[in-house]
């Protein structure tokens, strides 16, 4: 019974933690077709795994949200907040990429410009603590504008089906843009 148990508990701890040290990037399409601003941001998105129309992806939610609990530092949580907003930007875009899932796409990315915010909060606290944000503030900058290339062609896609969602997180995007600004 124990050593039961002992399997049971190791299998849990090695699924919440077995994400976190692996990494895999996708492949960037061609710039020629989708190039919607006129220069290509040479930032590169990490791949999603797990898109949100998974019926398991409740799991790598908790998963996800049991890490950001135990992470204390505030640079380090800046860089796995960014790291889950880079995660459902390229979620956001692949979903908009498949037939009816626009509406699961624009969420994904409302989703993506919350952890956004969360690393800058995070940002701010870390520079108010007295740690070097410079590396962090560069790579925020970065991040920020492929968000608004991809925000771009999510909007292409759109067709104005979803015209006031796509602008509120435009909108919400500029404003970050600000912010981020400030951290340099």
């Amino acid at each position: 019974m124990k050593n039961k148990r002992l399997f049971i508990l190791s299998f849990i701890i090695f699924f919440f933690f077995s994400g976190r040290f692996l990494l895999t990037y996708a492949q960037e399409a061609s710039s020629a077709a989708q190039s919607p601003l006129p220069t290509p941001i040479n930032y590169q998105l990490p791949y999603p795994g797990m898109l949100p129309d998974n019926p398991l992806y409740f799991l790598k939610v908790i998963r996800d949200n049991l890490m950001t609990f135990f992470i204390s530092k505030p640079l380090d949580k800046a860089e796995f907040d960014l790291l889950q907003s880079d995660k459902n930007v390229q979620a956001s875009y692949l979903l908009t990429q498949q037939q009816g899932k626009m509406d699961l796409a624009l969420q994904t990315f409302s989703h993506a410009q919350s952890y956004f915010q969360d690393a800058i909060i995070q940002i701010t606290n870390a520079k108010k603590q007295g740690y070097s944000i410079k590396v962090m503030a560069n790579k925020i900058v970065s991040a920020q504008q492929k968000h608004m290339q991809i925000m771009h062609a999510i909007e292409q896609q759109d067709k104005k089906m979803h015209a006031q969602q796509v602008q509120n997180e435009r909108n919400r995007e500029e404003s970050f843009a600000k912010l981020v600004r400030f951290l340099q």
